[in-house]
């Protein structure tokens, strides 16, 4: 397989990053514009201030998606470095991504809790088990 190929999750993933940013943006523009914060809270993003659900929800989601995408970064570059790209590891990256489309939908939208926290659980155990592949390939080669 060709091992370059990890990098399509990987701007999948950057992708999504830049749309939950655009989002963000928009939210606090408009927050701003409608009266709703004043702008000032983007000086110090004081939590103790009401700031409107949407974007509150928005800006989480935008932080979150620079916590545990990192690891699958990582694992990722790992993957191309140690030339352990095959069907298994790509297949586990597009669903890691799809997982966390379906959760940053999630909690921009419904913010259904369960159901959100269902789909990170769930990418959590994508990542695991990638990095535990990983993990057991290189060691053999040890």
């Amino acid at each position: 397989m060709n091992q370059n190929l990890i990098f399509f999750p990987c701007l999948g993933l950057m992708i999504l990053t830049a749309l939950v940013l655009v989002r963000m943006f928009l939210m606090r523009v408009s927050a701003v514009k409608n009266g709703s914060v004043d702008i000032r809270f983007f000086k110090t993003y004081d939590l103790q201030t009401n700031a409107p659900i949407l974007m509150t929800q928005a800006s989480r989601n935008f932080t979150n998606l620079f916590e545990v995408p990192t690891l699958f970064y990582m694992v990722c570059a790992f993957a191309l470095i140690t030339k352990n790209v095959d069907g298994v590891m790509y297949g586990a990256a597009w669903l890691y991504v799809g997982l966390r489309c379906v959760h940053s939908f999630v909690h921009l939208t419904s913010n259904k809790i369960i159901v959100r926290m269902s789909f990170y659980a769930t990418s959590w155990g994508v990542l695991l088990l990638m990095g535990l592949l990983l993990g057991y390939r290189i060691f053999q080669t040890v």
